[in-house]
């Protein structure tokens, strides 16, 4: 099974998350109601900390979600053109530092990811090259 421990950081999330997998739909509503019970009752630093914990495993959920969006809207479009270059003009970096974070490769034990920034440099550069790609093809028109 894959490791989801960044998606729910604590190990009472996982065992959350483990139980409620094998659960028929009416023992899930029972469920989700006495986890809102188990909530309301928590002392205050508790929650505080289940809330915080509850919102980095959703942050991670979405960096997961945006690279993986990244990925498939990019399908054949990465052989079309040179990752490679675009790791080195735009990032200064390695085209398998790239790969990395296009395909999700695991990188010191995590998966390797792009920062906010990053995605928003990988999408000005796809600008730019479409810019510059479109200039030449006007040329010889």
């Amino acid at each position: 099974m894959r490791d989801l421990s960044k998606f729910l950081p604590t190990a009472d999330m996982q065992a959350d998350f483990e139980k409620f997998q094998s659960l028929s739909p009416e023992e899930r509503a029972m469920f989700q109601e006495e986890r809102a019970r188990k909530m309301e009752s928590m002392p205050g630093e508790e929650r505080e900390a289940f809330v915080d914990s509850t919102r980095e495993g959703l942050r991670a959920i979405k960096n997961e979600l945006q690279d993986v969006k990244l990925a498939l809207e990019l399908g054949d479009v990465a052989n079309a053109i040179s990752l490679s270059y675009i790791a080195k003009a735009y990032f200064g970096k390695s085209k398998n530092w790239l790969y990395q974070r296009l395909n999700g490769n695991k990188v010191n034990g995590k998966p390797a990811q792009f920062t906010e920034e990053e995605r928003k440099r990988f999408a000005e550069a796809l600008l730019d090259l479409s810019k510059r790609i479109n200039e030449t093809a006007l040329k010889f028109a």
